[in-house]
């Protein structure tokens, strides 16, 4: 599914093979990311990338959890929460993420496409106060773009249904990732998500606009 072209359109016809595996997600999480990418970018915090990188990022960006692939499926839906043990072997996907898409695209290392795919899987769950996985970086250590999509991921996921919970409201899923609940994400990047919580709910998801009470 990749829906934004760009010049990078022959190197990413290589993906048309590698499976996305999108349990955790709505079918809207693509666009999700391609907005606060977008509106991120505008506010002039991604300087270092151009309009045709941004529509690359959000291209890609579907292949974030490519790695659970490598996991079992009684561990992907299980019904109940998870063993400490199993916890950790879910955190494996950011790793085994990194690991297929190299081994899927050996043709592209070297290019913007390969550094971009291998990044996203792999830092995807790090948070900005150093609490994520799997390296524990910190701050601007994580690719400010991965940051972006980080945070389209944690409230996709929250707005989507799991096999142990039903899927949270908008309102709520927005107020738990600004009040830190789903772990720290960069301040300046929240007040750009804070401002388009609205226009999230109906450009991306089509619903009538439900502000949360910061």
């Amino acid at each position: 599914m990749m829906i934004y072209q760009s010049q990078y359109a022959p190197f990413l016809r290589l993906l048309s093979g590698v499976p996305i595996l999108d349990t955790d997600h709505t079918p809207y999480f693509q666009s999700l990311a391609h907005y606060l990418l977008k509106w991120i970018w505008e506010k002039g915090l991604l300087n270092d990338m151009g309009k045709d990188e941004i529509n690359l990022a959000a291209t890609l960006a579907v292949y974030h959890d490519i790695g659970k692939s490598m996991l079992r499926p009684t561990l992907l839906y299980k019904a109940g929460p998870l063993s400490k043990e199993e916890r950790e072997q879910v955190k494996s996907h950011t790793e085994w993420g990194e690991f297929l898409m190299d081994l899927a695209i050996p043709e592209l290392r070297g290019t913007k496409t390969h550094r971009f795919a291998c990044e996203i899987c792999r830092y995807h769950h790090e948070r900005w106060d150093g609490s994520g996985y799997p390296d524990g970086l910190r701050g601007n250590e994580i690719p400010r773009y991965v940051q972006v999509i980080a945070l389209a991921d944690c409230y996709d996921a929250l707005v989507a249904p799991r096999s142990y919970r039903p899927p949270f409201s908008h309102r709520r899923a927005a107020n738990m990732i600004v009040s830190g609940e789903c772990g720290a994400f960069c301040p300046v990047l929240l007040a750009v998500f804070a401002e388009h919580v609205g226009s999230i709910q109906l450009e991306v998801y089509g619903k009538k606009p439900d502000p949360p009470e910061w």
